[in-house]
């Protein structure tokens, strides 16, 4: 084994230390959006006790929509979370053992859920 150079420590606990930024930016949108559903529900029960003919836009009667979302999105944040830690001890191992290794996988599905989650708050927004 040999001695892992501090520069590269420090880099993989920056690399790491962005995983977990991005893990709770997940978890806190996740959040925001599942109680927005809550906003959608309570402006749907006004509209309905106010007016019984109104009909409700299709952002309030799809509300249930982004409840699902919401725990989709911080489910999504707890898997970072995880998988970085093992990230870490990985990376730990390959500088342990003089070896560099490119990981681009992990920024590419988290840029494709990020996308994903996008499209679907569009859909969402446009029905």
């Amino acid at each position: 084994m040999q001695k892992i150079d501090p520069k590269n420590l420090m880099a993989l606990e920056r690399a790491v230390a962005s995983l977990l930024g991005i893990a709770i930016s997940f978890i806190v949108l996740g959040f925001v959006v599942q109680k927005f559903e809550l906003f959608l529900r309570l402006i749907a029960y006004e509209i309905n006790a106010n007016t019984k003919n109104l009909h409700l836009p299709s952002m309030i009667q799809h509300y249930y929509l982004y409840q699902y979302l919401g725990i989709m999105i911080v489910v999504a944040g707890i898997i970072v979370a995880v998988y970085s830690y093992f990230y870490y001890l990985k990376w730990i191992e390959l500088l342990q053992k003089g070896k560099i290794d490119s990981d681009k996988k992990v920024y590419f599905y988290i840029s494709l859920f990020i996308a994903f989650i996008g499209i679907i708050l569009v859909i969402l927004m446009s029905i």
